[in-house]
């Protein structure tokens, strides 16, 4: 009888399968991360690629900059010299006027370039912004021609806009902001002193600011006078009324930009959207409460923070108009028009109410703020002049006035900040 031969099956186990194609996903992974990981050979390529065309751009902007100087026997560089010797050089880049002695390039690339009056050439941010003067223009927004941060820097959103606002943009104006209250050695005094210090401010009879009821840091209580019982606060949380979105976010935003942006007019209505707007001689939009009001200025514009007023931007603009305008006693004005007005127009014929391009702080409707009273019953504050008041007593620029939150009137409006 013969035996029958078995056959020994030499395949690999399900055990070994699995090993081995997880030694290969590891191997695959290792292999994916040296290509395109952060310090990858394939991203290491592409930063590589972009140096090289960033230098290259560089150079071609030093090379026509310097052509252009030279033709023009040493005297300064004009935006349409520089654009048209660089495409004569071979580039599609366009050139804009930065102001401050500042031009703007941008190539085909996407990328952007500042030279300014000595040739030196720093990588723009690329983020859509132009910068003018140092002063970062949102995107969507355009810099209205011949103003200037010490006159008041008005920017529209709608190009070849003027200061008459011809072209209807919604206008804003820019607040610089020399320190943060309480932050890198910055003090009250300061204040004082002329700087234009982000914080809440109290004034004295003359306009000036008095030391002794100023909070010393940002988040302190404030208080009118020593004596009274209700402060006033500007916080995340507060007493039943609508607080700003992210009054952190806007002091950061102050901290890393060096200002922020106020509406130049008391706000009008956008019956579209049923948003605040920033236009002149338009009907000012009042009766209206300050919930309502906070939300009208939420969301204005895309890729831009927008919010009601807050203290600290109304008292610091205070400082900005009291130290540029030539007003020293700006806080203490009232009543600069004794009728109810459009937005910037005194219809009875008396004076504006126009500092450093901004209008109507001190005169037409008081506005409201995100700030808070710790009144159970009245936690609103709304500020400024109103035409509403026939008295000296009440509703100057710098004042601070409770009411409900139901509260609304004829005399009573608002306006929006922008921040980076």
């Amino acid at each position: 009888m013969k035996k029958s031969k078995v056959t020994k099956n030499n395949g690999i186990t399900l055990i070994a399968l699995v090993i081995t194609i997880i030694i290969l996903l590891i191997l695959a992974g290792v292999t994916i991360a040296i290509l395109t990981g952060e310090n990858g050979i394939l991203t290491k390529a592409t930063e590589s690629k972009e140096q090289t065309e960033i230098g290259e751009e560089k150079e071609a902007i030093g090379i026509a900059y310097n052509g252009v100087k030279i033709d023009n026997e040493g005297k300064g560089v004009s935006a349409t010299d520089l654009q048209t010797e660089l495409r004569n050089n071979g580039y599609n880049a366009t050139v804009v006027d930065n102001g401050n002695g500042k031009l703007l390039v941008e190539f085909e690339s996407g990328r952007e370039y500042i030279i300014d009056n000595n040739g030196n050439i720093t990588i723009g941010d690329n983020t859509g912004e132009t910068i003018v003067e140092g002063v970062k223009i949102p995107e969507g927004f355009h810099h209205v021609e011949g103003t200037t941060i010490t006159g008041g820097l008005v920017i529209s959103d709608e190009e070849g806009d003027d200061l008459n606002n011809s072209a209807d943009g919604n206008q804003y104006v820019w607040i610089p902001v020399d320190g943060i209250l309480g932050e890198d050695g910055k003090t009250v005094q300061n204040a004082v002193d002329g700087e234009i210090i982000l914080g809440r401010y109290v004034f004295d009879s003359n306009g000036d600011i008095d030391i002794s009821l100023t909070p010393t840091t940002l988040g302190e209580e404030l208080k009118i006078v020593s004596t009274d019982s209700y402060g006033f606060t500007e916080t995340s949380t507060g007493n039943g009324n609508t607080v700003a979105k992210d009054i952190e976010g806007f002091i950061e935003s102050v901290r890393q930009n060096g200002g922020y942006y106020i509406a130049r007019f008391e706000a009008s209505q956008n019956t579209e959207t049923n948003k605040a707007e920033s236009k002149y001689d338009k009907t000012v939009w009042n009766n209206i409460t300050q919930p309502d009001a906070s939300i009208a200025c939420q969301d204005l514009c895309t890729g831009t923070n927008s919010d009601l007023m807050n203290s600290y931007a109304w008292d610091t603009a205070i400082l900005f108009i009291q130290k540029y305008s030539g007003d020293e006693d700006y806080s203490r004005q009232f009543r600069l028009q004794s009728t109810l007005a459009n937005t910037g127009k005194a219809t009875d014929g008396t004076k504006y109410d126009v500092k450093s391009n901004i209008y109507d702080m001190a005169g037409n409707c008081r506005e409201w703020t995100t700030e808070s009273c710790t009144s159970t019953y009245n936690p609103c504050t709304f500020r400024g002049g109103t035409c509403g008041d026939s008295t000296s007593s009440s509703y100057y620029t710098c004042n601070r006035i409770l009411c409900n939150i139901s509260d609304s009137s004829k005399y009573t409006s608002f306006r929006s900040i922008l921040y980076l």
